[in-house]
């Protein structure tokens, strides 16, 4: 894995050697900023296509920016505060726009209970038609218990 770790949590590493467009990787750290900063439904709701999918780990699944913003309002409720830590960033190949993300995610919550979970994440991202940035077409996540 290539060092590019930091104290920041958004900072991911990659495997060496993996070309992977600068953009994307711009995007992760931009994607995990929006989802766990409180209030920021429109600027999380951007970061995906017009039709993309999120399959949460119960395996539910949301489609398009309306369903999708809706379900990061609710998960604000008794969460004042969670902070995503994507590791480490598995691209499929030289250049892929599909990644597999490992890292941990914690939860502080209203009651004062404090949770940490694994986390593991399949991404697929493309170029948008409208503006020609990156936004993800679908993200399925997975959590431990």
């Amino acid at each position: 894995m290539t060092p590019e770790r930091s104290d920041d949590p958004y900072t991911s590493e990659y495997p060496p050697g993996c070309n992977i467009d600068p953009d994307i990787k711009a995007f992760i750290k931009h994607y995990y900023t929006q989802v766990d900063t409180q209030g920021k439904h429109a600027e999380y709701s951007e970061c995906w296509s017009d039709d993309g999918v999120l399959i949460v780990p119960h395996g539910k699944s949301f489609r398009g920016r309306d369903a999708i913003s809706k379900l990061h309002q609710g998960m604000w409720n008794g969460v004042p505060k969670r902070t995503h830590r994507p590791a480490k960033v598995f691209p499929f190949g030289d250049n892929a726009n599909t990644v597999v993300i490992i890292g941990t995610v914690e939860y502080w919550m209203d009651d004062g209970l404090y949770v940490k979970k694994d986390m593991a994440a399949q991404a697929k991202y493309q170029r948008s038609s409208k503006t020609g940035g990156i936004e993800m077409s679908s993200l399925q996540v997975w959590l431990t218990g």
